[in-house]
C-alpha cells in the first residue's frame, strides 16, 4: 500500500497566524513526510471560505524545490473553472520543476458558490470538465491542440512546456458520489480518487467501485496497473479514548466549517446525486456511525492497522491518503501523529 496525505486544511487566523506561518507548517510537515517515506501529497484547489490554495500549482512548484522524492499531486484541481490550455502549461510546469513527479488529481468541485465567482454554469460541469482533460492530454502529447468542442474552440496552439513523465503524468479522477463518475474514470484508464470516510455503509461504496472495475475492464485496461487511493483524516494516538477525544472535535470542527460552504444548492442534473451539497448528502451520519465503519483512522497504532486492513479487503485500497491538520488540530501534533504512523503503521503495508 502506499501512503500520502491530502492539504485541504482550513485556515484560523488564531491559530495559524500569517499565511506565511500557515503555509510554512505544512512546508515543514511535507518535508518531514518525505523523510518518513510518504509516497505523494496531493494539494486541494478551492477559492471560497479559507482554505488553503487557489493556487495548487504555485505550492507545489514551492514544494518541488524543498524535496527530491516525495511525489506532488493534486487533490482536485477543479477542471470547469479554468481554461485548459492554462492548466496543462502550468501542471507540465510543475512537472518540469520536480524533474517528473506529478500525479494530476481532476474533479468538478463540490461547492455551488465556486461555480457562481467564476460565473459557470453548474449545468456545464460535465461537459466543461469531459472536455477539459482531453485538451490537457492533447496539449501534453501532441505539438500542437486543436480542438472544436461545445465550450472549447482552440486552433493550433503549441502549449509548452512538455512534462517529463511521457506520455504523459498519471491522472486520477475524483469519484466521490456520482455513480457514472466510477464508471467514466475506468472508461478513461484514470486512477479513482475516493473518499471512505463519508460512506459509514460500506457496501454503497463497493457498489459503486464495481462500475469503475467494470468498466475499467471493459475498455481493455490492465487491473494490476491502476491505484484505489481512498481520503482519511488520521490521527495516531498512545490510547484510542485519547486519538477519539483529541482529534474528534478537531473532525467535527472540520465538519462545521464545510457545512459553512455547502450552504447553497446544486439544482441542475449534472449535480443531482449531491442532492444539494455534499454536506447535506453525508451529513446524515453521527460521529459514532462513522467511528464504528471505520470512516476514520483514528486511535492506537493497533487500531490504525485494523481500520485500514478492513479499507484494503473492502475496497481494495491500494492508496491511503490522509488529512492530517484539519479542524485547527496543531502542527506539533500533525507532526507526531505522522511519525507515529510511518514508524508503527506504516511497516505493515510495505
Amino acid at each position: 500500500m502506499k501512503f500520502g496525505v491530502l492539504y485541504i486544511p482550513d485556515y484560523y487566523p488564531d491559530l495559524h497566524k500569517s499565511a506565511s506561518h500557515y503555509y510554512g507548517e505544512m512546508m515543514e510537515q511535507i518535508e518531514y513526510e518525505e523523510e518518513l517515506g510518504f509516497d505523494g501529497v496531493f494539494f486541494a484547489e478551492h477559492y471560497v471560505g479559507g482554505y488553503a490554495f487557489p493556487s495548487p500549482p504555485v505550492f507545489a512548484a514551492a514544494v518541488a524545490q524543498r524535496t527530491k522524492r516525495i511525489r506532488l499531486g493534486t487533490g482536485v484541481t477543479l477542471l470547469p473553472l479554468s481554461n485548459p490550455i492554462r492548466l496543462a502549461e502550468e501542471y507540465a510546469m510543475v512537472d518540469v520543476l520536480s524533474n517528473g513527479r506529478l500525479d494530476l488529481g481532476i474533479g468538478r468541485g463540490v461547492l455551488k458558490a465556486e461555480y457562481e465567482l467564476f460565473e459557470i454554469d453548474e449545468a456545464e460541469s460535465h461537459g466543461r470538465f469531459h472536455e477539459s482533460v482531453e485538451i490537457i492530454q492533447q496539449a501534453w502529447t501532441q505539438e500542437s491542440v486543436t480542438y472544436d468542442g461545445k465550450y472549447y474552440k482552440i486552433r493550433e496552439i503549441a502549449a509548452l512546456p512538455k512534462p517529463v513523465q511521457q506520455p504523459h503524468p498519471p491522472i486520477w479522477s475524483a469519484c466521490a458520489v456520482t455513480p457514472e463518475s466510477f464508471t467514466w474514470a475506468g472508461q478513461k484508464g484514470f486512477n479513482p480518487m475516493t473518499v471512505p470516510f463519508a460512506y459509514h455503509k460500506h457496501e454503497d461504496l463497493q457498489a459503486k467501485l464495481a462500475l469503475y472495475w467494470s468498466a475499467l475492464k471493459a475498455a481493455g485496461h490492465d487491473p494490476k496497473t491502476r491505484d484505489i487511493l481512498g481520503v482519511y483524516h488520521l490521527y495516531v494516538a498512545d490510547s484510542d479514548q485519547e486519538a477519539h477525544a483529541f482529534a474528534g472535535k478537531h473532525f467535527g470542527q472540520y465538519w462545521k466549517f464545510f457545512g459553512s460552504l455547502d450552504n447553497k444548492a446544486f439544482k441542475s442534473a449534472d449535480y443531482q446525486e449531491y442532492k444539494g451539497g455534499l454536506s447535506k448528502l453525508f451529513g446524515n451520519a453521527t460521529y459514532e456511525d462513522l467511528d464504528k465503519a471505520d470512516c476514520m483512522i483514528f486511535g492506537t497504532p493497533e487500531r490504525c492497522i485494523q481500520r485500514l486492513k478492513r479499507a484494503e479487503k473492502d475496497y481494495g485500497l491500494t492508496y491511503s491518503t490522509f488529512e492530517v491538520n484539519f479542524g485547527g488540530l496543531p502542527h506539533k501534533e500533525a507532526m507526531k501523529s505522522l511519525e507515529k504512523f510511518a514508524k508503527y503503521v506504516m511497516p505493515h503495508f510495505k
